[in-house]
């Protein structure tokens, strides 16, 4: 069975008469006994509340409300505030911001706790990533790090689902055909996203390319508003919308949920804790690929890194909470080296809970990686006093997250040209330490 979850970016921030879209699809969702999911923009919250639109609020209480960042577009975005060398600096602004945003999303609908927060565009940030799962939020929706299956993936400690359909442009014209096949193509997914801009039934063009491409174009609250859409073209799009969540209903193939129930059935998967008898099978598995474990325990490599530190140091098991990645490239020797078992218990002091892991450890007289570290750690546990590093990758494959593997976020959507990407592509790719997937997903070690 396919899990549906059907998410709204709910952002136009410049437009009272755009807010009609959340009204019509909000209301049409409940009609249709649906919970939607309402990625609310921090500012449009507060804005909604400006404007006297109390009739949105009030169709909005029927769905879950969740966070599509403080300011969507308003520079600097997110990736441009983040793209710093001090990550605590870059966490702490994160904070300061997306706070406030859902203070004005509780304060407007009245709830106490959002499950999911959802990036504009490409906004797909590590320091974002870390900084929600801080605020609490379980959820990290429209990501790239996510398996192409949809099956979902844990990374920088949120679990991350990905964008799968949006539906906007394809009910302007599809025909009831149209529909179920795409449902065919829905059925062959363990969860499928199925995503929509409620203020593009609306408006003919999005509000952040007439207001902020690339930097803030009009002075705040003087917005420049895109063309309506002919009135037909928003009947279609709401009389297709209606057969799509119909046809779904009725179909054994699905199933229709929220992002509060996909965080409530990770919370049930309880904790992992890792016993020292279970090191000869992390040993097993790395020797085929330097890759999470998924069976029988779900176990990131940083997991396995944390687990390894506290056995030489003569802990019985390892209870798996918060992981993190590097802040730079793994170190990679070129050549063999030998260290002892006596040494890697003394460098155990350079890897500490809840920190970024070190790109390069002090073994004795050697500097080693840090997967170099984890493979001789099995290994001295394993009974070897001496060990034998050779040269070999850092990093596991990405090959499973292609954007998150090619991510380069220079010039691209509306960052503006004095953005570099200095830091976030590169430190993404290094949180992959931290990626592993639920024991009951099926995923393709490669």
């Amino acid at each position: 069975m396919t899990d549906i979850i059907f998410s709204f970016d709910t952002e136009d921030f410049t437009s009272s008469r755009a807010a009609d879209g959340i009204l019509y699809e909000a209301k049409l969702f409940k009609e249709e006994g649906v919970r939607g999911c309402f990625q609310v923009v921090g500012l449009l919250a507060k804005q909604l509340k400006a404007w006297g639109r109390q009739d949105v609020i009030e169709a909005l209480s029927h769905h879950e409300i969740d966070t599509h960042t403080y300011g969507h577009t308003l520079h600097p975005m997110i990736n441009e505030y983040t793209d710093i060398e001090d990550f605590y600096k870059a966490q702490d602004e994160l904070i300061r911001q997306e706070s406030l945003g859902i203070e004005y999303i509780k304060d407007t609908f009245g709830i106490d706790k959002v499950y999911s927060a959802c990036p504009p565009g490409n906004q797909k940030s590590y320091v974002a990533m870390y900084g929600y799962h801080k605020m609490g939020i379980p959820i990290y929706a429209d990501t790239f790090c996510d398996v192409k299956e949809g099956t979902g993936a844990f990374f920088c400690n949120m679990f991350h689902v990905y964008y799968y359909f949006g539906i906007e442009w394809f009910l302007r014209d599809a025909t009831e055909d149209d529909i179920k096949a795409k449902l065919d193509d829905l059925a062959k997914r363990e969860r499928a996203v199925i995503y929509t801009h409620p203020n593009m039934i609306i408006k003919s063009d999005f509000w952040d390319a007439v207001n902020y491409h690339k930097e803030n174009l009009v002075e705040f609250g003087k917005w420049i508003e895109p063309e309506d859409l002919p009135t037909e073209v928003t009947e279609t799009v709401l009389k297709n919308m209606r057969l799509l969540i119909r046809l779904i209903k009725s179909d054994p193939r699905f199933r229709i949920t929220t992002y509060k129930e996909l965080s409530e059935e990770l919370k049930a998967d309880g904790e992992r804790v890792v016993d020292i008898s279970f090191v000869k099978e992390m040993h097993s598995h790395l020797q085929k690929s330097l890759f999470p474990m998924q069976a029988p325990i779900s176990l990131s490599l940083s997991d396995m890194t944390l687990a390894c530190r506290d056995f030489l140091l003569g802990k019985k098991e390892h209870l798996c909470g918060d992981v993190y990645g590097f802040l730079e490239k793994p170190y990679e020797i070129k050549e063999k080296i030998i260290v002892t078992k006596d040494e890697l218990i003394k460098s155990c002091k350079e890897i500490n809970d809840g920190e970024f892991l070190p790109s390069q450890i002090k073994v004795g007289d050697n500097i080693i990686g840090p997967a170099d570290w984890l493979y001789a750690s099995l290994e001295a546990l394993l009974g070897k006093d001496e060990i034998e590093v050779l040269p070999k990758p850092q990093l596991p494959s990405l090959d499973c997250m292609p954007e998150v593997r090619d991510s380069d976020f220079k010039g691209t959507w509306q960052h503006s040209d004095s953005f570099e990407d200095k830091y976030l592509s590169d430190r993404l790719r290094y949180q992959s330490f931290t990626m592993r997937f639920r024991t009951k997903s099926k995923i393709v070690n490669p």
